[in-house]
């Protein structure tokens, strides 16, 4: 499990929780770290880890997830980095699809929990085989379409989600 996390754990999405602890970040660093490039903010004392596999695409719309360890107080946040095809929007839209059924995830730029709250939505989605089409100016563009960038987003989740200790 350590190299290859599980595909079909489910997450409690009503269990939001920032908390780390010290078995919690030292099975990140010394199993997960690998798999990820490292921004260390001194100044802020934030370690900032960006998946080395992530769609770093300029022409589709990519939303890539940074870890966000805040080890001074045994928290970790998830930090969304729209790419430059998204811009800055004041809500993101997400339409999801599997078979007849679909919906809408809607995110409104805030804080750390509306962060998670979003990317638990699109992880349980993503976990079901939906596929995903984001509005930008008024278009409906696919998004998450790639192998690359489903894995990039769904390895990224569960690191996550382990580091707070919610699987």
């Amino acid at each position: 499990m350590g190299c290859n996390p599980d595909k079909q754990t489910k997450v409690d999405k009503d269990k939001i929780v920032f908390t780390t602890d010290d078995a919690s970040r030292l099975f990140f660093k010394n199993v997960r770290r690998i798999y990820y490039e490292l921004e260390v903010m001194e100044a802020a004392k934030l370690d900032i880890y960006r998946h080395k596999q992530r769609d770093l695409s300029t022409e589709a719309p990519v939303i890539n997830l940074a870890i966000v360890d805040n080890w001074r107080y045994d928290e970790a946040y998830l930090l969304l980095e729209p790419n430059e095809v998204i811009g800055k929007q004041n809500e993101l839209t997400v339409q999801w699809e599997l078979g007849e059924e679909n919906g809408e995830i809607i995110y409104t730029p805030g804080n750390k929990t509306t962060q998670v709250a979003f990317t638990d939505k699109l992880y349980d989605r993503l976990q079901q085989g939906c596929r995903f089409k984001l509005q930008i100016n008024n278009n409906w563009v696919s998004f998450l379409d790639s192998d690359k960038s489903r894995e990039a987003f769904r390895v990224t989740m569960f690191d996550y989600y382990r580091l707070v200790k919610r699987i």
